[in-house]
């Protein structure tokens, strides 16, 4: 397989790693709080868009919103009920709420689905492969990539001219200051999560149709967009896309030129080596304290 097939194949998967890593860095810019049950989040987009568009016979579109509201009315929800009134304590506490409703929610999905393994067929299953610049992208990959930029514009576009964009902004900064000045940081929060777990579910949706479907699928994904968090940043939405395309391309690289069974380890053996020279990401700032 060519550099170029292999390089483009790390932009898609990347492109999933980043959309999860978003998620982590909008909730942690917010709340100082690491969602460990994110990757459950992108395993309930999965399966609400193969509910949608396999069981029910809905056009993608329709699966595309179905995924995308149930991620978010999920996430909002758990920051309601598990996260609101917990949000100032120990980070262990927070962790193991995170990890107690991770539990939930996959034993909730084994319910109606089993342990059994599904498959999402692609959005676009008579669509020709690309070639760009000698290498062969599948249309998957292409949609991948794309619906991940256009995302990750508007969200950006979200925060430059939105007022609620600019709220979130504020509250990320300065809690105490943001309420002082009127800001509702409850309903911020509540937002926040819903768009990070939507962009979660996004990712789930855009990543059944080359990982198979199952209750436990959103672990993985999880430590990859985590991994590509710390490499890019946990403060930097910017670090967070960055890092993603990082660990995508170099897990595929290093699967097509050295070995598969170093493929799933050698982003974290990377993010290592990065951390050791810049403990706080690529584009992470050093903490700065006044005395």
């Amino acid at each position: 397989m060519g550099f170029m097939t292999l390089f483009m194949a790390g932009l898609a998967h990347g492109s999933l790693y980043a959309l999860v890593a978003l998620g982590l860095v909008l909730i942690y810019k917010t709340q100082g709080i690491v969602n460990w049950a994110h990757g459950e989040l992108l395993m309930v987009g999965a399966f609400s868009g193969y509910t949608a568009f396999v069981l029910a016979g809905l056009p993608y579109p329709l699966a595309f919103l179905v995924a995308v509201l149930a991620g978010a009315l999920l996430g909002a929800l758990m920051e309601r009920i598990a996260f609101r009134g917990i949000v100032h304590e120990h980070h262990a506490t927070l962790a193991l709420v995170a990890i107690g409703f991770s539990v939930i929610i996959k034993g909730v999905a084994r319910i109606p689905f089993g342990a059994d393994v599904y498959t999402l067929p692609p959005a676009l299953p008579d669509a020709a492969p690309l070639r760009f610049a000698g290498a062969i992208v599948t249309s998957q990959s292409a949609l991948t990539i794309a619906i991940s930029v256009g995302i990750t514009l508007l969200l950006l576009a979200i925060f430059r001219y939105t007022r609620t964009g600019k709220q979130m902004q504020a509250t990320q900064q300065n809690l105490n200051g943001a309420r002082i000045v009127g800001i509702n940081t409850g309903r911020i929060f509540s937002i926040t999560w819903a768009l990070a777990a939507a962009v979660g579910a996004i990712a789930g949706l855009l990543a059944g149709p080359i990982s198979l479907l199952y209750p436990d699928m959103g672990s993985e994904f999880l430590l990859k967009g985590f991994a590509a968090a710390v490499l890019g940043g946990f403060h930097s939405v910017t670090g967070a896309i960055v890092g993603g395309l990082l660990v995508g391309v170099i897990e595929m690289l290093i699967g097509g030129y050295v070995s598969t069974a170093f493929q799933q380890v050698s982003p974290f053996l990377i993010i290592i080596i990065v951390l050791f020279v810049r403990p706080h990401g690529l584009f992470g700032r050093r903490p700065v304290e006044r005395v």
